[in-house]
């Protein structure tokens, strides 16, 4: 009886310690992916600042042709 006291606790410290592992590696990858997350974020933002000024390039200078087509 002695014995399945001591491997029923050995076995929830090994549950308990497997667990804590499992929770920080979470946590490590929770973390990366909240940075790739706003790094994706500035990533788009400057994507769009590129595409509104070729946008408004491309805007002046059509109305540029079309005022002197006139």
């Amino acid at each position: 009886m002695k014995y399945a006291k001591y491997i029923k606790e050995l076995f929830f410290i090994i549950l308990f310690v497997s667990l804590s592992v499992s929770t920080v590696d979470n946590i490590r990858t929770i973390r990366q992916l909240r940075i790739n997350i706003e790094q994706t974020k500035n990533n788009l933002y400057q994507t769009n600042q590129v595409i509104a000024e070729m946008q408004k390039q491309i805007y002046e200078s059509n109305l540029v042709v079309n005022q002197t087509g006139n």
